[in-house]
């Protein structure tokens, strides 16, 4: 009983798991693996204490330097940053041949814009789809269950992040999205492509989560709130460095719907 009070009063969740920034845990066990080397050959049994100790600490906290996040955003390359940081969309391996737009186009989801050549929602499919976001909002990790492939059988769940949403699958995290609303908003669009696209019982979960992306851009309103989304520039803070984004967001509720860096120049 002591020990699991004294591990749950150690434990930092929201810098581990699914939050762990890999950056400032590769610098903490450097940190850890460089003080037990120092004491290894004058104190071997205090050396063996402080690795096991924090390495310990690594797993629990997520760091056992006070403000590694700074430090690390400070100081380390961006492009070794780069590498490790959390995506603002989902990371996808898409099929090379998938293409969001002309699948959605093929799914009826979208159609010629009356009088142009843009596209805009079919208007049965966005009543389908706005349909569908009250039941996803109820229940996220049901929502999310059923946007995964049939053949997924591990346990699958939703987590949050400060305000973005994370799944995980096998406590693997294999998607996130910057907002609830934006995760609801994919969800729904799941359940209205289940049965607009043929191919949907056929694709993965990268594939899946490349066209929800996608369908996301031609959202006009809050998946919560019913407020306009609008498109803009931003700046996002992740755990360890800032990413200049394009981002849609609703003018209401201040949900984030969709981000993308923004090109460079």
């Amino acid at each position: 009983m002591f020990v699991r009070r004294a591990v749950a009063a150690v434990r930092r969740p929201e810098y581990t798991g699914a939050n762990r920034c890999l950056p400032c845990t590769v610098v903490n066990l450097a940190v850890v693996a460089v003080a037990a080397v120092g004491l290894a050959f004058a104190e071997p049994v205090a050396a063996a204490a402080v690795a096991a100790v924090g390495v310990a600490l690594v797993a629990l906290r997520g760091y056992v330097v006070p403000g590694t996040p700074t430090l690390t955003k400070r100081y380390l390359p961006e492009r070794v940053l780069a590498q490790f940081d959390h995506a603002p969309e989902p990371r996808t391996k898409a099929s090379p041949g998938v293409e969001p737009e002309a699948a959605l186009v093929a799914a009826r989801a979208l159609e010629p814009c009356a009088g142009g050549d843009d596209l805009c929602l079919d208007s049965l499919f966005r009543a389908s789809w706005r349909a569908g976001m009250r039941p996803a909002a109820a229940d996220l990790d049901a929502s999310f269950r059923a946007m995964l492939p049939e053949n997924v059988d591990a346990p699958a769940e939703i987590s949050r992040r400060g305000e973005a949403v994370v799944g995980t699958v096998a406590d693997t995290r294999v998607a996130e999205w910057p907002s609830r609303a934006a995760f609801v908003a994919d969800a729904a669009g799941a359940s209205a492509l289940a049965d607009a696209d043929k191919h949907w019982g056929e694709r993965g979960f990268d594939d899946r989560t490349r066209l929800l992306a996608g369908l996301r851009l031609w959202l006009d309103e809050c998946p919560l709130c019913d407020g306009s989304v609008e498109l803009g520039e931003d700046t996002v803070e992740s755990c360890c460095r800032s990413v200049p984004v394009v981002a849609a967001s609703c003018t209401s509720c201040g949900a984030r719907i969709f981000e993308a860096p923004k090109p460079e120049a």
